[in-house]
């Protein structure tokens, strides 16, 4: 049976071009620098590449070590998914380096898909949409059903089936109302956690948020001086027992756009002034690709120079809030 893989490929302000180079055949994707082809750094050993050089490998190597011909591409090009196309490898990875600044890694492909297919649509069904909405810049889509779902979806829609094609544009009602409700539920809320627990407060929010959240507690609350402001524990559901202890815990609360680097050195400092490998930044803010960019060559080097495992868990705000009303419904 044919492999189908979930691939997000977001590029803010950019989806024309991204569908440009779709119907050119080019399949783009990002996490990547000047100096990233991909040829170049498996050529290399693993002690010669640079600190970026890692980071590109860890994130897209899968483009030419694991997709081949054949395969097929679920792909998301914005946030959240509400819409997708389907296309087919049909050549080898390729690189456009320098070119570009970034989305310089291109599988070639053919699109199969004739228009969009949205998510919230009759022709999508449930479990389908539950398959293609787990997180990650990719994976594989390994239910069967789910399989010849999209197999019928690519046929009906290269044969452009009018009722397929009514079926797209007819979005199942109490689905897109319900996410439409619960997405603007999400978001007031984050917004009022902001506004109503600043920076002083916002330590002590997240204290009683981990608290109320079901395998985790806060073992000590207050400012060290070497980068956290609390520590916890994680605890394993099903008989307490202690899976992670002391982990470092930052809390930010900022306005809109985060453009400083303040917390990921704080982060950092929590690694350095500790034994820790894990360590957890809970942030209200809009956070950028640059952002998570900058988390992903810091978390290297670190493993670099401290030569030992080194993980960093970023809690967003929309997370946050979700964890927030979940509390809220649990205790009602």
């Amino acid at each position: 049976m044919t492999r189908y893989f979930k691939y997000v490929s977001i590029r803010n302000g950019q989806e024309e071009w991204m569908i440009k180079e779709l119907n050119e055949g080019r399949a783009r994707f990002g996490w990547s620098s000047p100096g990233s082809n991909l040829h170049i750094i498996k050529s290399k050993e693993a002690n010669e590449r640079s600190t970026k050089e890692k980071v590109v490998w860890r994130y897209t190597q899968f483009l030419i070590n694991r997709l081949k011909a054949g395969d097929r591409l679920i792909i998301q090009l914005g946030q959240p998914l509400r819409q997708f196309l389907i296309a087919e490898i049909v050549g080898e990875y390729g690189s456009t380096d320098p070119q570009e600044k970034d989305f310089n890694h291109y599988v070639e492909c053919k699109l199969l898909t004739n228009s969009f297919i949205q998510v919230k649509s009759e022709a999508v069904s449930q479990s389908l949409r539950h398959h293609l909405s787990k997180r990650g810049h990719y994976y594989e889509i390994y239910d069967e059903d789910s399989k010849e779902e999209l197999d019928l979806i690519v046929k009906k829609s290269m044969e452009e089936d009018e009722s397929f094609h009514k079926a797209n544009q007819s979005l199942r009602s109490i689905d897109y109302e319900r996410t439409a409700l619960e997405e603007s539920v999400v978001a007031q809320t984050y917004k009022r956690i902001s506004k109503n627990w600043p920076s002083a407060y916002f330590e002590q929010f997240v204290s009683d948020l981990i608290d109320s959240t079901p395998g985790l507690e806060v073992k000590k609350q207050g400012d060290s001086g070497k980068g956290w402001d609390l520590t916890m524990r994680i605890l394993d559901p099903l008989d307490g027992f202690i899976l992670h202890d002391d982990i470092p815990v930052q809390c930010k609360n900022y306005q809109g756009k985060v453009n400083t680097k303040r917390p990921l050195d704080d982060l950092e400092r929590c690694i350095r002034n500790s034994d820790a490998s894990l360590a957890y930044l809970f942030i209200i803010g809009d956070l950028s690709s640059d952002f998570y960019d900058e988390v992903d060559e810091r978390v290297e080097q670190l493993r670099n120079d401290l030569q030992r495992e080194v993980k960093w868990r970023i809690i967003e705000q929309e997370q946050i809030a979700k964890l927030y009303l979940k509390g809220l419904s649990a205790s009602s």
